[in-house]
Parts: C-alpha cells; sequence; structure tokens
C-alpha cells in the first residue's frame, strides 16, 4: 500500500528527531492539526506550509511536495510569470505526456543547451 502524506510527514519527523509539538511549534499550527495530517484526518496543509515544514526537518521539499501531489511554489510563479510556458504545460497535459517525454524533453534541452545553464546537468 502506498503511503500517504501524512506517513510520509510522521517518517521524516521521526527520522529528524522532531517531536509532533515541537514541529507543530516551528511551523506555528497546533499540534492537533499536525496530529490530524499525519493520521489522514485532514488533506495535506498549502504548499507554502509543506515548504515550511521541509526546512523545519531538513529534507527536500519537492519530497514532501510530491507526497501531498502539489507544486512547489517557485514552480507556479514561474509559470505565471512566463505564458509560453504555461501553453508548453497545457500542450503536454492535452498531448498526454508521460514520464520517457519528459526525460527525453531534458535530455533535448541540455543538447539544445537551452537556458542559462546552457546544458548544464
Amino acid at each position: 500500500m502506498e503511503n500517504g502524506f501524512g506517513d510520509i510527514l510522521r517518517d521524516l519527523r521521526v527520522a529528524a528527531g522532531v517531536g509532533l509539538r515541537e514541529l507543530a511549534r516551528r511551523i506555528s499550527t497546533s499540534p492537533g492539526y499536525l496530529s490530524d495530517v499525519e493520521n489522514g484526518r485532514t488533506p495535506p496543509p498549502s504548499e507554502k506550509v509543506i515548504v515550511e515544514m521541509a526546512r523545519v526537518l531538513n529534507v527536500d521539499k519537492q519530497t514532501l511536495l510530491v507526497a501531498a501531489r502539489k507544486v512547489d511554489p517557485e514552480l507556479s510563479q514561474y509559470v505565471a510569470l512566463q505564458p509560453q510556458a504555461a501553453d508548453f504545460l497545457r500542450t503536454a497535459r492535452d498531448k498526454g505526456y508521460e514520464e520517457e517525454d519528459w526525460i527525453r524533453l531534458s535530455q533535448l534541452a541540455a543538447i539544445a543547451k537551452l537556458g542559462k545553464g546552457k546544458g548544464e546537468e
């Protein structure tokens, strides 16, 4: 069975040696709410709160964002400021891009030296 967001959050919190009350205090929420999230009684919090949780637990924010099926706020902002990015994502969705397509696109972008990194991996 696939672990839900709450299970993953609890595992990361315990591994980091951070108590439930301590995490709640450090992200400015109640221990009861955090317990409800960890036990799957309430949905994952906002992206902003998830990013703060990751910071406190010293884990990659992407781990928690993916578990919550949420998008990194930095990416949301980028897409909002780059209409072509939003158009491209709509096209990818409409054409049903799959994991292999995204891998190939990343490889092509590196070969074409697109972006400021100009081919860095």
